[in-house]
């Protein structure tokens, strides 16, 4: 598949022509202000069944729904609740997703069989562009292969999709650099299934009562409940503190990267973040940049887990398979 790159300045009618790829069923890459999504037409099942074979997805992993407004809703699902309107309206545009029910003539391969499904308002400019022209809701996954790190900037798209997708918009570095934050409203709560920027402490603010739900689950209703994700090729490991000597002694002849807020010196790679918004949205492209050159082993230090913070040890965690620098785990000899 030869696949068109659309790249800054856009002329109008390449915007066009992307949406009308969409529009009759073909995959198209586009920017969001969280990652980078693969993009197909959510109301047609032989489009959305693309994006599982493009990606090696799991077919019982959920996708979202991304429309242009509120004015699109009805498309996608038959009952919005007084709460979720007052979620987008606090929240949206931006990088929120809410579960609601799905509507009826919704493909059920979109909510992997779910009666509900995940909706949210990109507020990337591009993004809501590009949806309003293809005048279709658009069902996406982030542009990555499955399992691997989302990406972040073009580049890291056209390494995973390009060849396996009919398009890609660059819309340049992503403001988050983490995937939206899902929740749905079960009673008076605000259930967190997949943490993100927008952060339990700014739900409380509002007054609403909120609640962690993303532990894994054996029929996820978020994406990233359940699979291996964000992996790069390298090993991964969390550290709580650093050890230089125990570093030196068990990674000896590894080429070594260490990534936090503050790294030691040493004989290894480092990788400083002069503060945790910016560690999460360097994290997937700091995997990327690691990978070509040659890293083969990469020490992630853990953050507080609150703010962001939460979502960033999330990723972390997820990335490193929750192994961590510690007395008594399996550690390389």
């Amino acid at each position: 598949m030869r696949t068109r790159i659309f790249h800054p300045p856009f002329q109008h009618h390449e915007l066009e022509i992307a949406a009308r790829i969409l529009r009759e069923n073909g995959l198209v890459v586009f920017p969001t202000e969280t990652v980078y999504g693969l993009g197909a037409n959510a109301l047609c099942a032989e489009a959305v069944q693309k994006i599982f074979l493009a990606k090696g997805r799991p077919s019982d992993n959920p996708l979202i729904v991304h429309i242009a407004d509120l004015s699109m809703l009805p498309q996608v699902t038959a009952r919005v609740p007084e709460a979720v309107y007052r979620l987008f309206s606090l929240f949206a545009p931006g990088p929120l997703t809410v579960i609601c029910e799905k509507h009826p003539e919704l493909p059920e391969v979109v909510t992997a069989g779910l009666p509900t499904v995940g909706i949210r308002i990109p507020s990337h400019p591009l993004a809501r562009q590009f949806i309003t022209l293809a005048g279709v809701p658009v069902a996406a996954p982030s542009a990555n292969l499955s399992g691997r790190p989302s990406p972040t900037n073009c580049d890291m798209a056209i390494k995973d999709m390009d060849g396996r997708v009919d398009a890609i918009i660059d819309g340049g570095e992503c403001e988050h650099g983490l995937e939206s934050t899902v929740v749905m409203i079960q009673g008076n709560e605000v259930v967190i299934l997949r943490p993100g920027a927008i952060t339990e402490e700014m739900f409380l603010e509002h007054g609403f009562s909120v609640r962690q739900g993303y532990e894994s689950t054996t029929q996820p209703l978020s994406p990233g409940m359940k699979y291996t994700h964000y992996k790069p090729h390298a090993e991964v490991w969390l550290a709580q503190n650093w050890d230089t000597s125990f570093l030196l002694s068990h990674f000896r002849g590894k080429r070594l990267a260490l990534v936090g807020l503050s790294v030691p010196q040493g004989p290894w790679k480092k990788v400083i973040f002069p503060d945790i918004s910016r560690y999460a949205k360097e994290l997937f492209a700091t995997f990327a940049n690691l990978e070509k050159e040659g890293i083969e082993v990469i020490i992630l230090e853990a953050v507080p887990e609150k703010g962001v913070g939460r979502a960033l040890m999330n990723r972390m965690r997820k990335a490193a398979g929750n192994q961590w620098l510690e007395e008594g785990n399996d550690l390389p000899s």
